[in-house]
């Protein structure tokens, strides 16, 4: 995936609360405001729909507006605009869940500048981590006797006066091992994770706002997982600590056969060497798969990754038409297919001269081996 150029998040009363440049050019934030508010007014009034992007011959620029608020994302072509709005979604959720609802948000409690570190994870790193355009979450696939066990390790843990029902969550590294948590707050978590996560500290504490209510949310570190705890917003620390003592002990106790790395997540072991890249998502679990690309030149590995997501954003929009469940395309020397089948998404890029066999036959044989995994 390309570049983004700019991000702001603007007022419509004409004040600019946040702006950052990642690449090329920054923008008169004044016309940017001016702009961004009467163009969605025009086409308001004339059209009576509202405008999502503006596309020029060099760049895109994409809104989400949310509240009084407009979230704007400059970036390169080679971005689909599919991918950005799903890029400006997380950010508007991430925002929610650090300062509240949107309609309380004032220049004293939303103040975007202690999060940049944030802000450049989710413009930075949306190629490496492509579950955030799709919606999705990495999660590691465990025996359904490992799944129960864990799950009812946390339960016991949210029996414990002060911590939420569904609150808990296991990580490791960057992946869910097992959450209990809504799929948007296993989300949400998760990305922050990603961002802040405990770096030499043992134990976190982070306010959040979730489920209408604000709550504490505990990181806690267990040898090679962190332990997320989400408890009511009066309940400090102390008052679970020897609770997630016990858990940790009879984590270690059980000898659950779950991996203390995370596993890497190789091509072959899905598909044969004519793919070339290739993402699936499940939409009831929010797992995503996203294998690294074969070794090769840095060049032609970020040639394969543009190729990919300029096919994405066409394949993304194809299939939200209803009754569409596949979509096709050979351009200069690839081949993309997509495929939906019930709460299987998967989108694959395969090379265009390096099989005989057709590109539907493909998907369907790599989407089989991405569900025997489950």
């Amino acid at each position: 995936m390309s570049s983004f150029r700019n991000f702001y998040v603007l007022h419509r009363g004409g004040k600019t609360f946040f702006s950052k440049n990642f690449h090329g050019d920054l923008l008169d934030q004044s016309l940017v405001v001016g702009f961004s508010s009467s163009i969605s007014s025009f086409c308001k009034t004339l059209l009576g729909e509202e405008v999502r992007e503006v596309t020029s011959l060099n760049g895109r620029i994409v809104y989400k507006e949310v509240g009084d608020f407009i979230f704007v994302a400059h970036s390169d072509l080679h971005i689909g605009s599919s991918v950005i709005q799903a890029i400006l979604r997380d950010v508007i959720a991430m925002c929610e869940l650090l300062f509240g609802p949107c309609q309380h948000w004032d220049q004293d409690t939303f103040d975007l500048s202690g999060a940049q570190d944030i802000i450049s994870m989710y413009f930075g790193t949306a190629a490496k981590d492509p579950s955030i355009a799709v919606g999705g979450l990495a999660q590691i696939f465990l025996d359904s006797d490992i799944s129960e066990r864990l799950d009812k390790l946390l339960a016991f843990l949210e029996s414990q006066e002060g911590v939420c029902g569904n609150g808990t969550m296991l990580v490791l590294g960057e992946t869910v091992l097992h959450s209990r948590m809504s799929l948007h707050d296993t989300r949400m978590v998760l990305q922050y994770h990603k961002a802040r996560g405990l770096r030499a500290a043992s134990v976190r504490y982070t306010p959040i706002f979730s489920s209408g209510a604000w709550h504490n949310l505990y990181a806690v570190r267990i040898n090679s997982f962190v332990l997320f705890v989400t408890c009511f917003i009066d309940k400090p620390y102390s008052l679970i600590e020897r609770k997630v003592e016990e858990f940790q002990t009879t984590l270690i106790q059980s000898r659950l056969e779950i991996p203390t790395e995370e596993p890497p997540i190789l091509l072959r072991q899905f598909a044969k060497r004519e793919t070339l890249a290739m993402l699936y998502y499940n939409i009831k679990s929010g797992a995503t798969v996203f294998p690294a690309l074969r070794p090769g030149p840095e060049v032609q590995q970020k040639e394969i990754l543009d190729a990919f997501w300029g096919f994405f954003s066409d394949a993304s929009t194809a299939l939200r038409i209803p009754g569409v469940t596949e979509f096709s395309i050979c351009r200069d020397s690839y081949r993309f297919h997509a495929k939906a089948e019930g709460i299987h998404k998967l989108y694959v890029l395969l090379a265009n001269d390096s099989s005989s066999m057709d590109p539907p036959s493909i998907v369907a044989e790599i989407l089989k081996n991405v569900r025997n995994i489950q």
